[in-house]
């Protein structure tokens, strides 16, 4: 007959004690009830396990050597409990997550560095893109979790909001007279601007904030990519406006990042995800990584 190892327990504290009744306040059990499962196991190995004196119990031969058995087993299973919980909270799988590309250099090597730390059966794959592609990539599932400037206000997306970002001013500092300064946007406009091609997020805000002040704005180049307008920022070939998320104005690997003031223009950064399927547990945790590190990034 199996063992039950409830009664090899309560069997170990007995002996320890020398009584039944000692053994049963220890365990919080009726003495009768335990009386019972002693003689139960006794039944199951068909062997006499404890001498019944008058002074308490005291293990027989057959007892002293399920001792020591039952010791190994319970110490065996407690080993076999912790490595299968240990196994059970392993996190692995594959997760895709998208980045503007405005702030890769900002988050990629800290989101990998962490994922990678903390949970190494993950593989990560990562892209980037504007929020177009990024909003495309979700519906589409080739992207699970993505980082998406207002993704808080788009129904069709679970969104946790992160922060918020400031569109700047960029360009090369020694082709900007004043310096490192906040920049108006009616003096932004004149510049010859590198741009956001429609129907970009960023292009719609910034042309919502232009009319409304009454401006105009006539891109000297429309990009279709963010890194484009980083490209032609450093060279000096044009300046570009780009959302940044952290102190400005600032020097940036040579490059001058105002603040555009007189309006201030500000969008929230969101870290979503679909509303059709359920995260996988891997991604859940990715999710919440991401979320940490953008939350963590330095205010304005």
């Amino acid at each position: 007959m199996a063992l039950d190892l409830e009664y090899l327990k309560a069997f170990l504290v007995v002996v320890e004690e020398g009584s039944i009744t000692r053994a049963s306040a220890r365990l919080l059990v009726a003495q009768p009830a335990l009386g019972r499962q002693m003689r139960l196991l006794e039944e199951s190995l068909g062997v006499r396990l404890l001498d019944r004196l008058s002074t308490g119990v005291q293990p027989t031969a057959a007892g002293r050597l399920l001792i020591e058995h039952a010791r190994d087993i319970l110490r065996e299973v407690s080993r076999a409990e912790v490595a299968l919980g240990a196994f059970g909270q392993q996190v692995e799988g594959e997760v895709t997550v998208a980045l503007p590309t405005s702030m890769v250099g900002q988050l990629a090597a800290p989101l990998f560095r962490s994922v990678r730390s903390r949970f190494p059966l993950v593989r990560l794959i990562m892209r980037e893109g504007d929020s177009y592609a990024m909003q495309e990539w979700l519906r589409g599932g080739v992207v699970e979790i993505a980082l998406l400037p207002e993704g808080d206000s788009d129904p069709s997306l679970n969104a946790s909001a992160c922060t918020t970002q400031t569109l700047c001013f960029c360009g090369r500092l020694d082709l900007i007279p004043g310096g490192l300064r906040p920049m108006p946007l009616r003096e932004a406009v004149t510049y010859p601007l590198a741009m956001s091609m429609r129907p970009s997020r960023l292009r719609r805000l910034l042309d919502d904030a232009a009319r409304q002040s009454g401006l105009p704005v006539q891109p000297a180049v429309e990009c279709g990519s963010g890194r484009l307008l980083s490209l032609l920022a450093r060279d000096g070939a044009a300046f570009s406006i780009q959302p940044w998320v952290g102190p400005a104005p600032v020097l940036v690997d040579g490059l001058a990042i105002l603040p555009i003031v007189e309006p201030t223009i500000v969008r929230s950064l969101a870290v979503v995800w679909s509303t059709s399927a359920a995260l996988s547990r891997a991604a859940d945790e990715v999710k919440g990584v991401l979320e940490r590190i953008v939350s963590d990034l330095p205010a304005a």
